[in-house]
């Protein structure tokens, strides 16, 4: 009798107890995470943004001085107030709604100056939104900061004419977190915001992902619009977005990708684009019944990658523990000269044309109007030889050898497209772009980098993923390649290997302050929705 009391108090009791307390973490925590803690009424936009605005202060011109951020926005608290209310009266727009992210500082904002990180170039306004930054506005996602890219036009790197000068790299300051998204990139690993987005010509997004442990992706080309993006090429360019998680990524994608009649490769997008509700459809966090074919010809040999050679062998060995078919593939071809960007990179011939249609873009008030006059007026002595150079290329129909790189280019995509249909891939890996990140030599900036870049030269979607460090605490990572428009497998295959392998860690150098941390109660009701 007393045992059959004893148990009817221990069930009661077990039923009229709260839930286990939750822990938020900002350090780790996801844009779901952050959205279960608003529910509960444990944290709102306003303090998230405030605790991110506390790192950026503590941060990136104090402390280790990171120096990622060029133009704040001042009505960031304002907008997440706003939010908060919006969000309590009518729901949530989207799983973005309220979420502080930062966007790199070649991507329009109207209102705010675009630096291309060259201060000759007049730090001009837009009048009008880039469409990915009037998407993720729509979405309810607040901009709080435009943040470096490495000099878009001008020869001396970080030297004289960039705004800020170089940005480090918070595993190591010696290093760079590369470019020429490094505003993003170590803003996402010092955690300046919760997602951020990039731009990628020949590996922009990829490699200071890679460089700073963090999570970036370029989406196949046509999913995303360049539009009022200060260019280098069309055939190459693309946005992507750059965070901590694959989920996290795969929301923000679902936010920038769509249609867009400005950008005529948005075209070949149409009944693929990437949805925000994809990030429920990232699957098991395993690998069972994966196949991954490892590309080695598409990796460069050297005796100073052994490090990265040894991290990238320990994360085939995850994949296989994962569940997954790891193969070695052959193209029969050098990959890694194909695609290092002489073989099949024609976005040295577009800078040109390409420029003069962002200008035009600008309006009427633009500081020049055409990038010949752009030129001219700086002094030829400010710019790269591409841009020189570029000045007297003919159209790219007329340009031999543009056509000649063109065709290559489509031609190693189908290559790659074959191999996987062959060998019946999910996906490829690569141990990318190694040794890892450039020193910064001040007041320099050593921008070499040894590797290809498969998807810039192809347009394939491509996905960068921790993979470890070195003994140096130098990130290292790997990119996963897909097949043209299959995106979701992709991000799928991506999930599964960050889940089982968990190689990803915070930097010492920014850690976390005061009130990023704290327990809660998770919400009793039903979480809110979306309308």
């Amino acid at each position: 009798m007393r045992a059959t009391l004893f148990a009817v108090l221990v069930t009661t009791l077990a039923v009229a107890s709260p839930a286990a307390a939750e822990t938020f973490d900002l350090q780790s925590a996801t844009i779901a995470e952050i959205n279960a803690a608003i529910d509960a009424g444990a944290l709102s936009s306003e303090k998230l943004v405030e605790l991110y605005l506390a790192r950026i202060a503590a941060y990136d011109k104090q402390g280790p001085k990171i120096n990622a951020v060029i133009t704040m926005n001042p009505d960031a608290l304002a907008q997440a107030r706003a939010l908060d209310a919006e969000r309590r009266t009518q729901g949530r727009r989207s799983p973005l709604h309220g979420i502080p992210i930062v966007i790199k500082d070649l991507i329009d904002m109207a209102g705010f100056p675009t630096t291309a990180g060259f201060k000759p170039f007049g730090a001009p306004i837009p009048e009008r939104d880039a469409p990915i930054v009037a998407k993720l506005k729509d979405a309810g996602a607040i901009v709080i900061a435009k943040v470096a890219t490495v000099n878009w036009f001008g020869r001396d790197e970080f030297k004289t004419t960039h705004p800020i000068g170089a940005t480090l790299n918070p595993y190591n300051l010696a290093y760079s977190p590369g470019g020429s998204s490094n505003g993003p990139g170590a803003s996402m690993a010092a955690w300046f915001a919760t997602v951020a987005v990039g731009t990628d010509t020949g590996g922009s997004v990829q490699n200071p992902s890679s460089n700073s442990s963090l999570v970036g992706m370029v989406a196949t080309q046509g999913l995303v619009s360049r539009v009022g993006i200060v260019p280098r090429g069309p055939t190459h360019d693309r946005a992507g977005p750059m965070g901590r998680s694959v989920y996290d990524i795969t929301v923000l994608l679902g936010a920038i990708a769509g249609f867009d009649a400005e950008d005529l490769d948005t075209y070949d997008g149409l009944g693929h684009f990437p949805e925000m509700k994809w990030s429920g459809e990232l699957g098991t966090p395993d690998l069972a019944g994966r196949r991954i074919g490892v590309l080695r010809e598409a990796m460069l040999t050297d005796r100073k990658n052994a490090e990265a050679e040894a991290l990238f062998e320990a994360a085939l060995d995850d994949m296989r523990k994962a569940g997954a078919a790891v193969i070695d593939v052959s193209s029969g071809v050098n990959l890694a000269e194909q695609a290092a960007g002489d073989a099949s990179s024609v976005s040295s011939y577009e800078v040109i044309i390409a420029g003069d249609v962002y200008l035009s873009r600008l309006g009427p008030n633009r500081p020049y109007k055409t990038m010949r006059e752009f030129i001219e007026t700086v002094g030829r002595d400010k710019f790269t030889d591409r841009y020189l150079r570029a000045l007297d290329y003919p159209p790219p129909d007329e340009n031999p050898e543009f056509l000649r790189k063109y065709r290559s280019r489509k031609a190693v995509r189908a290559l790659l497209e074959d191999l996987a249909d062959r060998h019946d891939l999910d996906a490829f890996v690569i141990l990318y772009r190694s040794p890892p990140a450039p020193l910064v030599e001040p007041p320099g900036y050593v921008s070499t980098v040894i590797g290809g870049n498969l998807t810039s030269t192809t347009g394939l979607p491509g996905v960068i993923v921790p993979a470890g460090y070195t003994k140096d605490n130098l990130p290292v990572g790997l990119q996963f390649v897909g097949r043209m428009f299959d995106d979701l497998r992709l991000l799928q295959v991506a999930y599964g290997y960050e889940q089982t392998s968990k190689r990803r860690r915070s930097p010492a150098t920014t850690p976390p302050l005061p009130g990023e941390k704290f327990e809660y109660a998770p919400a009793s009701g039903p979480r809110m929705t979306m309308r």
